[in-house]
């Protein structure tokens, strides 16, 4: 009979056994990224995590991200990862959020097998999470970074919606930056959050002739936090924008 002790290492050293206070991984998937919690901001100690296929390496990502979705497009043509994919494809990646005790309190697919996520003071009270998914086609204007505001307050998980807009796109016409938001608060002194900036170009589909003149609008969007959520300004004018262009100075 072996000697208790050696029992014991045998069992620490077995892959994928995750001790009673860690958050299980599903089976094939990876954790990315772990911001953790504060009991004080957020209403409970765990984290926000990004789980990803666990096939993906460093290497994988850095070729996909802001690239493609479709790994042979990066893989070599004789790399065995490719015909393994070929019958199993990449799973896509979960935005989930856990206590410190185990539980798996929220779980969201995102679609696609790249993910991101960071954490911002926009506003008073609890910080906001921007999650990013990675919807890069590589090529034209569609696909990009698409990212959303979710927040984590009394211990659940929710949205931070913004008015007239599903996310925050990165890609060839679109694109947004984060801002300082002097705007006075409730006690009147200079405010401390964020603002976002949103650059959107797109036909000028108010002109029923846009498509034989070719013609564009530019929309300029300020979102700013007030009262408990997101209010929007926007300025709307004829024209062309890239994001490989200089940032535009005319925001409401």
């Amino acid at each position: 009979m072996r000697p208790a002790h050696l029992l014991l290492a045998g069992l620490i050293a077995l892959p994928g056994l995750a001790r009673a206070d860690e958050p299980a991984v599903p089976a094939g998937y990876a954790i990315h990224a772990s911001l953790p919690l504060d009991p004080a901001a957020n209403g409970i100690d765990g984290a926000l995590q990004i789980l990803e296929d666990g096939r993906i390496g460093p290497q994988l990502r850095a070729g996909m991200w802001q690239q493609t979705t479709d790994p042979d497009l990066v893989l070599a043509e004789h790399d065995p990862l490719r015909a393994a994919l070929a019958k199993a494809p990449l799973k896509s990646a979960h935005l989930r959020l856990v206590d410190s005790g185990g539980r798996q309190l929220a779980d969201q697919a995102l679609d696609v097998p790249l993910a991101e996520i960071d954490r911002q003071q926009l506003h008073e009270g609890a910080p906001t999470f921007l999650v990013t998914a990675d919807h890069s086609l590589g090529i034209g204007s569609a696909g990009g970074l698409e990212t959303r505001l979710m927040a984590v307050e009394h211990g659940q998980l929710a949205p931070e919606p913004l008015p007239g807009r599903d996310g925050l796109v990165s890609a060839l016409r679109q694109a947004w930056k984060l801002v300082d938001d002097p705007t006075p608060g409730a006690d009147g002194k200079p405010g401390t959050g964020k603002a976002i900036e949103v650059v959107a170009c797109h036909p000028n589909y108010a002109n029923p002739n846009w498509s034989a003149t070719g013609e564009f609008t530019v929309d300029l969007v300020t979102y700013r936090f007030a009262d408990g959520t997101w209010h929007d300004a926007v300025h709307s004018a004829v024209g062309y924008w890239e994001s490989e262009q200089d940032w535009p100075d005319a925001f409401p």
